[in-house]
């Protein structure tokens, strides 16, 4: 049988309350107040990742989780709240600072358009209402510059979210009225 250690972390998980949990490593970035009440808004308990700990002299120290376990303790109120860990028994503290600078190196962040259509996907109003009414104007939404297509697709969301059905709707026709879906008039720029 082959053996495939070297490419498995060793690693199991717990679930452990919070107030177990110690975050407060040099390495680590700063806890953003900010970040945390905006993730409260949206809060999704599907959207949360278990916490990275590493498990030295019986202290639970969370190396990469520290807004997940604020986020949670504060909409359920309690610091006794569990939280799913990964934990790692046998890194020293360079080892998680290591891991911490590192892990998002090779990880390429979803494009707007990704997020747009894996949300029109998975039946999500907004984009939905927002697909319909581009291609009212015979237009359609995509990844890359062509006639009629519009590629600007955080731009629509963000005239939708700020100002309106009827401000996205107005500026879809001026546009179309003005450059007649033109390759350069629907892009980002």
């Amino acid at each position: 049988m082959q053996d495939f250690s070297r490419f498995v972390p060793n690693v199991h998980f717990e679930q452990i309350p919070i107030k177990n949990l110690v975050s407060n490593q040099e390495y680590q970035r700063p806890l953003s107040q900010a970040q945390v009440e905006k993730a409260i808004e949206d809060f999704d308990l599907n959207q949360i990742n278990p916490v990275k700990v590493s498990r030295r002299d019986g202290v639970n120290y969370v190396f990469n989780g520290q807004h997940t376990i604020e986020i949670v303790a504060t909409v359920s109120g309690s610091r006794e709240t569990p939280v799913w860990c990964m934990i790692y028994d046998s890194l020293d503290y360079k080892n998680e600072a290591d891991i911490f600078a590192n892990q998002m190196k090779h990880v390429r962040p979803l494009k707007p358009y990704e997020i747009f259509m894996a949300n029109i996907e998975a039946g999500n109003e907004q984009q939905l209402v927002i697909k319909r009414l581009v291609e009212s104007y015979s237009l359609s939404i995509g990844p890359t510059k062509a006639y009629g297509v519009i590629c600007a697709v955080a731009t629509l969301e963000r005239i939708y979210t700020k100002y309106g059905y009827h401000v996205l709707d107005r500026t879809l026709r001026l546009c179309v009225g003005t450059w007649e879906g033109d390759i350069d008039s629907l892009g980002a720029n």
